[in-house]
């Protein structure tokens, strides 16, 4: 990318309305823009992004860079800082313009300013300013100097105020605009009085603009140089009133005209273009000094002007680009008059094409560029005999974190090998593949480069961004299936060691038995594990295969306990999911009680957290082998479509160890699927995910002698529900042993959800406890409800999942009731209302 070569005047201005802190520490070199887990009050890293834009326009310094990962922002930027000579601000997103025919999706590689006023990124009065790589419908840049728009997209989109791609406007000087694609827009760049020293260069116009793609009215020494315009009105290239000593040349205008006024004459050069018009006779090629020419060779006896240009049609657009041309073909002799028939020593020649491509001499076309240079006209460089061609294309619905990547090259020699490098990883060679499919292990941008080589050792590279991210998905619940149970003689999984790990199959049933359990294209699953048998203190942690082992875990116990909890986690791009014992030796059980997919009917909805049962005052405490029913549905916000419930159930007070099973009401008891395990003497909590019965109720089974049971409602799933579920790679949000702990009836808010999710999935652990206590976790800025989350004893590091509801900017808080415990909050997914 050129960077405002050449404009280096001394000029020093105050930032209006917002001044420069004091001297300090030498600022970051880059602040990092992001949606999801970001705060505009944060520092702006890469571990805690923005959220906005304009948060870091309003805070970025001189020689700072301002980068924006992909996504779409609802907002109206303007930028109101200055950078210093030699030490710009730039705003740089990940667009990158390529092929429109192998890039389907543009937009998910550039980030796309969308602000509700439908207004353009304004720059009003400031100076040493890049903009680059964004999607944006218009600028508008007034009084301004030094500053650069690059390689970006600009399209207005059902805008039906008309004005153009760019206006520059008030006492601007040296502007750049280049590399940058405009289409479907009522103008392209617009160029008012009194302005000095604009460069348009190496832009796509073209589709249906409403005004010239490059207008220039009374604004001396403006350079358009290497642009391509196609399908513009009648006048592509417009010099009006007084802009001399002007530069048009390296063009290529495509059905439409150039024009220069009699005042814009004066030291003003036009050549080295390729005009063409449907039908010069009624719309000439030219109009120089108020004169219209039809074709070049009138254009040169008349003024002298257009000694080299021609008049072929050559459709070198973002849509029809050859990125090859074969140049033995005889059809072709048209596109060769513009093939190394350029030169680099043009006022305003951008260092490369619109595609990032160098310059490239073709041996077998003659060098007619000034001085013998070998550019190509227009904004695209033909490559030559050697082209990758490569696509990338994200699988989404089938497999998000999947891409397919292929090469179709161009070529006269043969393609002996192919390299292919994903961006998270050593690249792969492969000889005589053309395509390759990868799978990513997390959620990301990453670029992709792909490098051929034929038989003659030349190779090429080409690269292209993509963004693969989990899908929103709705939820599916199934019977709980046992898929998981080592203490089986003959288990297909072991007894796990210290650090030992299992890929647990999540699409195969234990038994062998035909059909999936859960279906490719599923983004997550929900589990209840359970740790039995264990021989010294531990954890368990689960999480997609291919993933890196995070710092996070979801079962902790003790020797000889058995602990169960839910999980959900995100499932490999093989289907298994990594359970890893952390020390120890340890049996594991593990039933799959539902999975989330993009096609999956039940969304979810959070609830205030509400108490709907308490046998401790209700009723009688459950004794073993009696079932009780629990109506769900019409209780606790929960609807009477409801088709699931997110329950947490606490067993107290138990007679003896055993076990508590809830199933839909009027249904049998499945064989597999316990929830939670009982003990004499402890309050154990596991969260709940379970489908409702006919008439909207749970049965409630325990094997223990008797045990009293506290039932708290978080949620429901059902058609009509609102929430989408995406997972995250498991995050750790607080870790209260890293600062202080939860002192009695102290609370804490927790960051780090994403904004505008309704609920997050999250384990709590309880650690380091010094006293029975209980955790209680609600959305900030709401009140404390009167349910629990998690029941701690001294003692023991004890778990539990929760699905807990959050406010707008993602964030919850945590109470503790009595005593003094460290907890522990990671984060495995949220809900966002669709």
């Amino acid at each position: 990318m050129r960077h405002v070569a050449g404009l280096s005047a001394a000029v020093v201005s105050a930032v209006v309305g917002l001044p420069l802190p004091a001297a300090a520490a030498e600022p970051t070199a880059v602040l990092y823009v992001q949606g999801g887990l970001c705060k505009d009050s944060g520092p702006g890293t890469q571990a805690q992004p923005l959220c906005t834009i304009q948060a870091a326009a309003d805070r970025v310094l001189p020689g700072q860079t301002v980068e924006v990962s992909p996504g779409t922002y609802p907002e109206d930027v303007t930028v109101r800082r200055s950078g210093e000579p030699g030490k710009p601000i730039t705003f740089r997103g990940t667009g990158r313009i390529g092929k429109l025919s192998s890039l389907p999706g543009r937009t998910s590689t550039f980030p796309v300013i969308a602000g509700p006023l439908r207004q353009a990124v304004k720059i009003s009065g400031q100076h040493d300013v890049v903009f680059s790589g964004f999607d944006v419908t218009h600028f508008e840049l007034d009084g301004v100097s030094r500053v650069e728009l690059s390689g970006n997209w600009i399209e207005q989109r059902d805008d039906k105020i008309a004005r153009p791609a760019v206006a520059v406007t008030g006492a601007s000087d040296h502007v750049r605009i280049e590399r940058s694609v405009v289409r479907a827009t009522t103008g392209g760049v617009k160029v008012g009085a009194g302005i000095a020293g604009t460069v348009i260069a190496g832009n796509d116009f073209t589709s249906s603009l409403g005004g010239s793609a490059v207008s220039v009215t009374d604004a001396p020494g403006t350079v358009i140089t290497h642009n391509t315009t196609y399908l513009t009105p009648e006048v592509a290239i417009d010099l009006a009133g007084s802009s001399d000593h002007s530069t048009i040349t390296n063009n290529i205008v495509a059905a439409s005209a150039i024009q220069v006024a009699a005042g814009s004459t004066d030291g003003t050069t036009l050549d080295y273009n390729a005009v063409w018009s449907y039908n010069p006779e009624r719309w000439p090629s030219y109009k120089w000094a108020d004169v219209a020419y039809q074709m070049a060779p009138e254009l040169q006896a008349g003024t002298g002007q257009g000694q080299h240009d021609v008049n072929y049609h050559i459709p070198f657009d973002l849509d029809f680009t050859p990125l090859s041309v074969p140049m033995s073909s005889a059809g072709n002799w048209q596109a060769r008059s513009v093939i190394d028939s350029a030169g680099p020593e043009a006022p305003g020649v951008p260092t490369v094409d619109l595609f990032g491509h160098d310059a490239f001499d073709h041996e077998d076309v003659a060098n007619t560029g000034p001085n013998g240079g070998f550019r190509d006209r227009g904004a695209y460089e033909v490559i030559g005999t050697l082209s990758a061609n490569l696509t990338v294309t994200p699988e989404n619905d089938v497999d998000p974190l999947a891409v397919t990547v292929r090469a179709n090259p161009v070529s006269p020699s043969r393609i002996t090998g192919y390299s292919y490098d994903f961006g998270d990883g050593p690249a792969k060679p492969w000889e005589n593949r053309s395509s390759e499919r990868h799978v990513y292990a997390k959620p990301g941008t990453y670029t992709v480069r792909l490098t051929i080589t034929d038989e003659f050792g030349t190779t090429r590279t080409e690269e292209r961004n993509v963004t693969v991210d989990y899908t929103p998905a709705g939820y599916t619940a199934i019977a709980p299936t046992r898929i998981l149970d080592s203490r089986q003689p003959g288990s297909r999984y072991p007894r796990l060691g210290p650090g030992e790990t299992i890929d647990l199959d999540l699409r195969n049933r234990v038994s062998g038995s035909a059909g999936t359990l859960v279906p490719p294209g599923a983004t997550a699953v929900v589990l209840n594990l359970t740790a039995t048998e264990g021989t010294a203190n531990s954890h368990l942690d689960v999480y997609p295969s291919a993933a890196a082992r995070p710092t996070t875990s979801n079962v902790n116990f003790g020797p000889g306990q058995d602990v169960a909890n839910l999980v959900t986690v995100p499932i490999g791009p093989d289907g298994t999911v990594v359970v890893r014992n952390n020390a120890g030796y340890v049996h594991t059980v593990a039933d799959v009680l539902g999975y989330f997919t993009a096609g999956s009917p039940d969304r979810f909805t959070s609830v205030a957290p509400a108490r709907l049962l308490d046998t401790r005052s209700d009723a009688a405490p459950l004794t073993g082998g009696t079932p009780r029913r629990l109506q769900v549905a019409g209780t606790g916000g929960v609807p009477a479509g409801a088709t699931s419930a997110v329950l947490n159930v606490t067993a107290t007070e138990s007679a003896s160890a055993g076990f508590v099973t809830v199933y839909p009401g009027g249904t049998q008891r499945p064989a597999a699927g316990s929830n939670l395990n009982t003990a004499p003497g402890r309050n154990i909590p596991n969260q709940v995910v379970v489908p409702l019965g006919a008439d909207g109720s749970v049965e409630i089974f325990t094997n223990a002698a008797s045990s009293h049971l506290v039932v708290d409602v978080f949620g429901y799933y059902g058609p009509d529900g609102k929430g989408l579920f995406t997972p995250v790679t498991p995050t750790r949000l607080l870790d209260s042993r890293s600062s202080t702990p939860f002192g009695p009836f102290s609370s804490r808010t927790v960051e780090g959800v994403p904004a505008r999710a309704t609920a997050a999935v999250v384990n709590l652990t309880a650690t380091g406890t010094t006293g029975a206590t209980h955790l209680t976790a609600w959305a900030t800025g709401t009140a404390k409800p009167g349910t629990s989350n998690l029941n701690a004893s001294p003692g023991l590091d004890v778990p539990n999942h929760g699905t807990i509801p959050v406010d707008a900017q993602g964030r919850f808080d945590i109470a503790n009731n009595a005593g003094t415990t460290d907890v522990i909050a990671d984060l495995f997914g949220y809900y966002r209302d669709r």
